[in-house]
């Protein structure tokens, strides 16, 4: 069961915390060490040693501010996950000097930006640490911000690196404390608290729309880090930029990290926009890097470079529907990528555009850190100029708006609003539809290798590489979350293409024999790229179009590895047509994502499924509410109210459901399980309250015993009685629990019990046909239960996938529980709740526990009889545990009982026999 709001909570999410404290502790130290005994003259001989560590520092800080991630401490997140890419990038910069791959004599050219965008973003941090729960924090981001203002005094003055080892080791201490003063009072229950380590408590006043999207900080923090070097360059500060490549590589893979994030809070609009900015600075990295080998700094191909002005005018027009300062982010953004010409980055537009960005990203940082940390609008990022609803309204008189079709598609009227076609038939999980990642990815990629037959071909490189292979295959994962089978399957294969053509044929590794084996490869994408094509005739026309040009890609492919040439403009021609159709389907996701439902349309199938599932009487198609709206709760239960069965989401596996007051739906129910007669229904109710007339037919043991023990994962079995006429139930009352006893719960879960407030007791059994596993996702109640169903009130994967505890209550005034199945709530923790309410009843402890099968007289005499109540205990634990295994429904209940708990003298022999039998439970 989880905790009672009445427990004593501890500190939260300690652990994420002291791991990134001591995180900082480390990268402190080991800089504070490295500065000590830094000779500037040669590559110092640790410096494989600090940077190895540095690198597996940052990665500790990276894993604890990803685990921050579900909490609320907003500063402390940001911070970690920035200096997880501080100590990853200095790691990567030392040793690459101690690899001699960097010159010594441009330390300043390499580390000067990191320092000023990181004196400035720790500076930020620790205003907003103010607010946090414990001012240790901002202080320590004080320090980490003077630390850096010593490090940039110690690039242009050498002797100043001691100074700056000085001040590297406050942190230390002060970190030290705080994790010393966190154990403390995680320990103590928070009952002992250090000095300035106490936990302020949140105002009631707090706007949560502030922190929708809580990461966002950290994204324009990232940003500062390119900007920030190239306007160094234009400015003369710095001579070169290959020795800020790790700077530069690591601002843009925490841009995807962002991206994926954002998608996973439902934020179609900025997941979108931080990757092609991580796209973006990832490519440049490449440029950043070319010098290395003797070319000269090389920006991104023309066509590829103008569908990122292109993509990031969509963007800044997108933009009016969010704030003015994303405005005039993706504004500075567009002006960047425009200014960017083919043979340098040392135009004068780009480095003016690099400043105007670099501003606008600082000031988003500032103003989203202490929003976040104080959760209310102290520095103003602007409201927005166009509603949604406005969008909305502009594509609905336009005539955009059409009716989803295809495997999408739902039958006019069965979804609730706000509830896509996609979502209802194959679910949602924990992110937002990430299709726009991959169509953007493809854009890019296509119109990349337009021009590949002039120039340089290992300037196209990465813009196959990165968009095509990395972050394609991203999307595609994402796709594989939410259950689209056929997008994320496509995504991961273009992926894999990308990825090896880029690398085969752009880096020029094969010729000759090798090319045969090449075009072995190619032709098996190209056979797996016609079952594309097939499916995609069911999906829609957008699709089929991408897919059929795709085949052509692959076939170019194919005679490229054969040593087949091919017009320079077919190629040409290929790509733009690949292009602009993802160009297309880019733009309608991310509309259609931004403005929650179809505004524009990817076009109908050429050949309907019919996947519309038929409802009662054939009447309707099957209702896919939308569990996390208070509007689809409400239409599931005016369907129940009506006398139709649907499916639930609990706090287990989802179950199916009927109005206890509607006989006809509760027999049907039970038909439509196929169950056998021994597997009864259940009732569910939503509060005690609603047994209340009836609580003398229950007693004081199993009254109270209720009282404690709900609401949980916990099934209670107890007599039939007068108090089931109170349901409502009917003839159909046989179809409930057995001649003997039923079983009744309230549910550990909102969405449940409110649906039950709503409609009143329900009679339950779970959503799958007998014999078959439990239903764990709203998608899998369709594929079941098909026809029959009603409707689904769909809340994506279940929480569980282990099903309730079933306890029998039928002789508790005797002492005794026993156990139809030991589900998601252990044995032990039922008998512990029940002994605590027996001890208040006044029951006598001195009466032994014994087996309800074994006579009263053997128990309590001798040892011999106490070690045979210990074997009798572990066989019947044995015996429970096979029925635990025949038993899979989360609501069915057997015969008889598996174990059987009388109150009893003996502790000793019944612990040991609990033990065993729980053990046992835990192997299986």
């Amino acid at each position: 069961m989880p905790p009672r709001n009445n427990d004593k909570v501890t500190t939260p999410l300690v652990g994420p915390r002291v791991q990134g404290m001591s995180g900082v502790v480390l990268g402190s130290l080991v800089l504070a060490a490295h500065n000590f005994s830094l000779d500037l003259t040669v590559a110092a001989p640790n410096s494989l040693v600090t940077g190895t560590v540095l690198v597996i520092t940052g990665l500790l800080q990276f894993s604890a501010g990803i685990r921050l991630l579900r909490g609320r401490y907003h500063t402390l997140t940001t911070l970690y996950l920035s200096l997880s890419v501080l100590w990853g990038s200095l790691g990567s910069a030392k040793i690459l000097e101690g690899l001699d791959v960097l010159s010594l004599d441009n330390r300043k050219d390499g580390l000067l930006p990191g320092y000023g965008v990181f004196l400035f973003l720790t500076l930020f941090l620790g205003i907003a640490g103010k607010k946090e729960r414990s001012s240790i924090v901002s202080w320590i981001c004080f320090l980490l911000s003077l630390s850096m203002v010593m490090e940039i005094v110690a690039l242009f003055y050498p002797a100043g690196r001691w100074g700056t080892a000085c001040y590297q080791a406050l942190p230390v201490l002060l970190g030290l404390y705080y994790v010393v003063g966190l154990t403390v009072s995680h320990c103590t229950g928070n009952g002992v608290s250090l000095p300035g380590m106490r936990e302020e408590s949140q105002e009631t006043d707090e706007d949560e729309d502030v922190v929708k999207n809580d990461v966002l900080a950290f994204a324009y923090a990232m940003n500062m880090i390119p900007t920030c070097i190239l306007a160094l360059l234009f400015i003369g500060v710095t001579r070169t930029t290959n020795q800020a490549a790790p700077w530069m590589a690591l601002a843009g893979l925490a841009q995807l990290l962002v991206s994926v994030l954002s998608f996973r809070r439902e934020d179609v609009f900025h997941g979108a926009v931080f990757s092609l900015s991580s796209t973006f600075w990832l490519g440049i990295t490449y440029g950043f890097l070319s010098t290395l080998w003797g070319k000269a700094e090389l920006a991104p191909p023309f066509l590829a470079s103008s569908i990122l002005v292109l993509i990031f005018l969509v963007f800044f027009l997108l933009s009016f529907t969010q704030t003015i300062s994303d405005v005039v982010y993706n504004f500075c953004f567009a002006l960047l990528v425009l200014s960017l010409p083919t043979t340098g980055l040392n135009s004068t537009y780009l480095g003016i555009a690099s400043i105007l960005l670099l501003l606008i990203s600082i000031y988003c940082t500032f103003a989203l850190t202490l929003n976040s940390a104080f959760r209310r609008t102290l520095v103003p990022v602007g409201r927005s100029l166009l509603p949604e609803e406005s969008l909305r309204g502009l594509f609905s008189r336009c005539q955009c708006a059409r009716r989803r079709q295809g495997y999408e598609s739902l039958p006019s009227g069965s979804t609730s609003a706000g509830l896509s076609g996609s979502d209802t038939i194959l679910g949602y999980s924990k992110y937002a539809s990430a299709d726009t990642l991959g169509f953007l990815s493809n854009a890019v990629t296509a119109l990349a290798v337009a021009l590949l037959s002039t120039g340089d071909k290992s300037l196209v490189l990465p813009w196959v590489i990165v968009p095509g292979g990395v972050i394609q295959f991203v999307a595609g994962t994402i796709s594989f979350s939410r259950g689209k089978t056929f997008e994320s399957t496509a995504f991961m294969v273009y992926s894999m293409m990308w990825l090896l053509w880029g690398s085969v044929r752009y880096s020029g590794v094969y010729r000759g024999s090798e090319g045969l084996g090449v075009a072995a490869g190619a032709a098996s994408f190209l056979l797996f790229n016609l079952f594309v094509i097939f499916l995609s005739v069911v999906i829609n026309k957008a699709w089929l179009v991408l897919s059929v040009v795709f085949e052509v890609v692959c076939v170019l492919f194919l005679l490229d590895a054969l040593g087949v040439q091919t017009s320079q403009y077919f190629e040409l021609g290929v790509m733009c047509v690949f292009g602009a159709v993802c160009v297309y389907c880019f733009c309608v996701h991310l509309l259609n994502g931004m403005c929650g439902e179809e505004v524009m349309s990817l076009g109908s199938p050429l050949l309907s499924l019919g996947r519309g599932h038929r409802g009662r009487g054939g009447e309707q198609g099957c209702v896919m509410a939308d569990a996390r709206k208070a509007n689809g709760v409400k239409q599931i239960a005016e369907l129940m109210k009506a006398g139709g069965i649907c499916g639930m989401p609990t706090d287990t596996v989802y179950v199916l459901v009927a109005a206890c007051n509607r006989p006809a739906a509760v027999e049907r129910a039970y038909r439509t399980k196929k169950q056998a007669e021994e597997r009864p229904m259940s009732i569910w109710i939503s509060q005690l309250s609603q047994l209340e007339p009836a609580r003398e037919e229950f007693g004081p043991l199993l009254w109270d015993f209720m009282k404690e023990v709900w609401p949980s994962s916990i099934s209670l079995v107890i007599k039939r009685g007068p108090w089931l006429d109170r349901f409502g139930l009917g003839d159909s009352a046989h179809y409930i629990g057995t001649p003997e006893s039923i079983a009744i719960r309230i549910p550990d879960c909102t969405v449940a019990t409110h649906l039950i407030d709503l409609v009143g007791p329900i009679a339950v059994t779970s959503a799958n046909p007998s014999g078959e596993a439990d239903t764990t996702h709203h998608s899998q109640v369709l594929a079941k239960l098909g026809d029959n169903v009603d409707g689904v009130l769909c809340d994506g994967p279940s929480p569980e996938n282990v099903a309730s505890t079933v306890v029998n209550c039928a002789k508790i005034d005797e002492g005794e529980l026993g156990f139809f199945r030991v589900g998601i709530v252990p044995r032990a923790q039922v008998i512990g709740i029940f002994d605590s309410v027996r001890r208040r009843h006044g029951r006598s402890s001195s009466a032994g526990r014994r087996n309800d099968s074994a006579p009263r007289r053997h128990y309590g005499s001798t040892n011999a009889a106490r070690t045979g109540h210990v074997v009798r205990g572990v066989a019947s634990g044995l015996a429970g545990i096979l029925q635990v295994h025949a038993q899979e429904d989360d609501t069915d209940i057997g015969a008889s009982p598996q174990v059987a708990v009388v109150s009893g003298a003996d502790d000793t022999a019944n612990s040991l026999a609990f033990s065993t039998t729980n053990l046992l439970d835990l192997k299986s």
